[in-house]
């Protein structure tokens, strides 16, 4: 009888903590899906609208359309903010990549303790305050005669685009087998031809995705490219100056493709880091 009823008992708890691990779970998952929602719900509600037939930002919808997205190419000053912002992230991106790739191989290769302070020295800008960095920019640039414009708002833009590559390549370096260095140098190589066969094809997709991760800040950027901006506006700054008047279904329909546009980016970018990550792993 006593053995029964420990079975029992036993039983009994083992039933309750699978209900309590259960719930666990709801409530994680839960509580996971409703980050997202508050993440996204957002770019949702601009994706809804983009295709409502009214220009009233309000529901109910008057009915399905694409017209705003033709409306949008046929917006001059709209186009021309879009143009003018891939351009300057474009040309960002080139610089950003270059100097980050170099930065981190100078930093690989120097003594432990002054790379430490050179790196932290490059990373302060990026996480300076948009508004602080932004200022201190503007009066700068001012200083020496800068003329506000396509080239401020690159230099503004390398400020926290430069060190994001230099990070990711750094990582991945540090990460490389220096026995595959070293060999390639006893054989005869010199440092450019082993760089260029031995070290670039493993250093490839962290400079590729740290590219795509710069493209997007730089295209993003509202705060430091308001203070460094000319004549002609990026279609962030744009965007930001529409608000006065209230946003319009052609900026919906815009937002609604970059924002697309972003989110692919950055899970290509991803995919490409965990790609970079994984012969690593497998190989310990």
């Amino acid at each position: 009888m006593s053995t029964r009823a420990e079975v029992s008992a036993r039983s009994e708890r083992m039933d309750a903590q699978n209900w309590s691990d259960n719930i666990g779970h709801v409530a994680a998952w839960l509580g996971a899906c409703a980050v997202y929602v508050f993440l996204y719900a957002p770019l949702l509600t601009i994706a809804v609208f983009a295709f409502n037939d009214s220009t009233l930002q309000s529901l109910p919808w008057a009915g399905f359309t694409t017209r705003w997205f033709s409306a949008a190419a046929e917006n001059s000053q709209l186009v021309n903010a879009m143009v003018f912002g891939l351009t300057v992230s474009t040309i960002t991106v080139v610089f950003a990549s270059t100097m980050g790739l170099v930065l981190a191989a100078a930093l690989h290769a120097g003594r432990r303790g002054p790379s430490r302070v050179l790196l932290g020295a490059l990373v302060l800008p990026a996480v300076v305050p948009g508004l602080v960095l932004g200022l201190s920019l503007a009066i700068a640039f001012r200083s020496i005669g800068v003329t506000p414009g396509l080239w401020s708002i690159v230099f503004g833009h390398l400020t926290f685009t430069t060190p994001v590559v230099t990070l990711i390549v750094l990582s991945r370096l540090k990460r490389l087998d220096p026995s595959l260095v070293q060999a390639s140098m006893d054989l005869g190589a010199g440092r450019l031809r082993t760089f260029r066969h031995v070290t670039w094809p493993q250093l490839r997709s962290a400079v590729l995705a740290s590219a795509v991760l710069c493209f997007t800040l730089s295209f993003d950027e509202v705060i430091v490219t308001y203070f460094l901006v000319g004549n002609q506006a990026t279609f962030p700054v744009y965007v930001w100056t529409q608000t006065r008047f209230g946003f319009t279904p052609e900026i919906n329909a815009v937002v609604t493709l970059i924002a697309s546009t972003s989110v692919v980016l950055i899970v290509i970018a991803t995919r490409l880091l965990e790609r970079d990550i994984e012969p690593s792993g497998s190989a310990q």
